[in-house]
């Protein structure tokens, strides 16, 4: 099977993104989805735009998946979103299948932890006030140990 990894304009499906790692032989999936959130530091956020270069991105989501697989016995799929996001709107999806929920559990944290260091997709808030603001985020060194 092909390991699901994405990166879309498109609105995140999490039971498209579990589906992706099912299989007969696991019983356990767990899950991670992050949404748009209405406050940040204080400050009341409107939307949320995601920029990225997409072929890069793509190819460094794969590689944490990758990476995943290769520590735990576990199928990994991800997906994290591109453009403006008002509030709510999920922007990023992590789903992990193994045979039990120890291993999925561990790969799925990783997976996210690791979206949020070496993902090269940027951030920008835009606030309620009428300004934004791009928050620190991947700063493209090389891979995290």
């Amino acid at each position: 099977m092909r390991r699901l990894t994405l990166i879309t304009k498109s609105r995140l499906d999490l039971a498209s993104v579990c589906r992706a790692v099912s299989d007969p032989r696991f019983g356990a999936v767990t899950s991670f989805m992050g949404s748009v959130r209405r406050v940040h530091a204080g400050r009341t956020v409107r939307s949320v735009s995601y920029d990225c270069f997409a072929p890069l991105a793509q190819k460094v989501l794969a590689d944490i998946a990758a990476r995943a697989e290769a520590r735990w016995p576990v199928r990994v799929a991800a997906a994290h979103r591109t453009g403006r996001l008002s509030v709510g709107e999920v922007s990023v999806i992590v789903a992990a299948a193994s045979v039990h929920r120890a291993e999925a559990f561990e790969a799925c944290r990783f997976v996210i932890e690791d979206i949020k260091h070496r993902l090269p997709v940027w951030k920008k808030e835009h606030y309620a006030t009428g300004d934004g603001r791009w928050l620190p985020g991947c700063s493209l060194r090389g891979r995290r140990r």
